[in-house]
This record gives C-alpha cells, sequence and structure tokens, in this order.
C-alpha cells in the first residue's frame, strides 16, 4: 500500500475509501481487466516485456482469467495502430501462453477522442474487444477517453457516429474529468445513450485523492459504473486491484446485481 498512501490526501478523511472488509480476490469476480497498458514499448505503460509480464502474473494472482490490452491511440502523443502494435502484442501472446496458457489476452486499444478517432471510424479502422449486452446480445467495444483539462468541444456527434458503425463505446475512467465533477448528468448522459462507464481501481483505491474518489464512489453505488478496470501501466496499479477486494463499496456492487457480468467479454 505505499503507493497509495503517498498519493493519498491527509486531509478530508470523510471521503477517504474503507477497507474494512475481509479480502477477497477481485479478479475471481471481475474475470477480465478491460484496460491497460501491458503490450511493451508502445506508450507511457509497460516499458519492456518483463514488466507486462510481471503485471499479468499479478492479475493472475488476483484471479482474473483473461485481459483486454489498451494502448493508447492519440494521432499527437501515440501515433499508434493495427500496424505498430501487432508485432509486440504477438510477442506478448507468445510470452503469456507459454507461461499460463489458460490466461487470456486481447488487443484493443485506448481512443483519444479526436479527429483520428472520428477518421478511424469511418474508415471502419477499429481495435475492438467482445462484450455481451444486458439482452445477451453480443456487441464490440471501443474503448476511448476526453482530455483531462477541458470538456470534448464534439463528441456527441462522434460518439453518434460510433453507435452508427455498429460499436458500443466504453467510457475510460468517467471519475477523472474535473470538468464534470460537479455535473454529473454529463456522465449519467452518456450512459442514457448506451456508452458503457468505467472507472479506475486506482480512484476507488483513493490514490488520485478525495474528489476522484468521490466521483468513481457515486458512479458505483448508483450502478452507472459497467466496470471497474486497472488501467495498469505498471506494477503500482496492482496495489490498487488488490486494495479494493477490502473495500465495503465494492464488494457490496460485486454482489448486488451490478452489470459487469452483463459487459464480461468472451475472448477466444
Amino acid at each position: 500500500m505505499s503507493w497509495l498512501n503517498r498519493l493519498r490526501p491527509k486531509s478530508n478523511r470523510s471521503e477517504a475509501p474503507d477497507f474494512s472488509a475481509p479480502a477477497l480476490r477481485i479478479g475471481e469476480y471481475l474475470v477480465t481487466d478491460v484496460h491497460s497498458h501491458m503490450v511493451p514499448g508502445v506508450d507511457d505503460g509497460a516499458e519492456n516485456l518483463e514488466q507486462s509480464l510481471a503485471m499479468i502474473a499479478q492479475l493472475i494472482e488476483m484471479g482474473y482469467r483473461q485481459s483486454v490490452i489498451t494502448p493508447h491511440i492519440h494521432s499527437d502523443i501515440y501515433p499508434n495502430s493495427i500496424h505498430t502494435l501487432r508485432d509486440p502484442f504477438q510477442k506478448l501472446q507468445e510470452a503469456v501462453h507459454a507461461r499460463w496458457p489458460e490466461f487470456k489476452i486481447h488487443l484493443a486499444a485506448e481512443y483519444f477522442l479526436d479527429d483520428h478517432f472520428e477518421h478511424c471510424i469511418a474508415a471502419g479502422d477499429l481495435l475492438w474487444f467482445p462484450g455481451t449486452d444486458e439482452n445477451g446480445r453480443e456487441v464490440k467495444c471501443v474503448l476511448f477517453e476526453f482530455g483531462f483539462h477541458e470538456p470534448p468541444m464534439n463528441h456527441d456527434h462522434v460518439l453518434f457516429e460510433l453507435q452508427m458503425a455498429g460499436y458500443t463505446g466504453v467510457l475510460a475512467h468517467a471519475e477523472r474529468y474535473p470538468y464534470w465533477h460537479q455535473s454529473p448528468q454529463e456522465i449519467q448522459g452518456l450512459a442514457d445513450r448506451g456508452i458503457w462507464i468505467t472507472v479506475n481501481a486506482a480512484s476507488l483505491a483513493g490514490a488520485y485523492g478525495p474528489e476522484m474518489y468521490r466521483v468513481a464512489k457515486r458512479l458505483v453505488e448508483n450502478n452507472t459504473a459497467r466496470m471497474i478496470c486497472s488501467d495498469a501501466h505498471g506494477l503500482r496499479h496492482m496495489e490498487s486491484l488488490e486494495a479494493i477486494g477490502k473495500s465495503p463499496l465494492v464488494q457490496h456492487w460485486l454482489h448486488n446485481g451490478n452489470p459487469a457480468s452483463a459487459s464480461l467479454p468472451r475472448l477466444q
């Protein structure tokens, strides 16, 4: 818990997370981690194969059985595509299969919602992962994020185009957009339109401070959040996954009709 303790503020203890519940292996319940940066050397996540395998080893230790790996695709910072990601992902997949043949990984991406993302939608050039909706229908899921400093300008149109192209949008770390912290109706509005909402384990563990925790907590309490993700860039994020296994908030969500099981990817 050293990383969490360094980042968690000392004040506003009323917004501090509670870790008083008996520990459970979070991966046995979540099964699939649906947001991580484990393809080595392609973004700000794992730098090499050894780091990737160390993170996957931690997922397996916590009971996870599969992982959707989502490197950044951001035209200005990480101009990735299937062409830049295919070979490093294949090397990772071969190494994972050699060590843990039952553990499945799937290549998708975390798209930054910009003009390039809109172009990818129009071209049908998207990395997606399979999911199942609340009616048992298979859907094609695309993970995307907004910028952290200002609200997106054209997101309604772009997300409409994404849905019209036959994809289900999945919003990364919905609690981390400070411009919406006092406007929860913005996130709920996306959920009402069929966008799947995710929150990060690190936010629920208090690693990003009381405000991020407050928003993530609300999204979990009202079942707006469909998935809790690691967003793992390194081993430090595995501490958060382990920590929330002792969270009464998370355990209540896991045991009382959360929608995660309806969204569970079916990886081959």
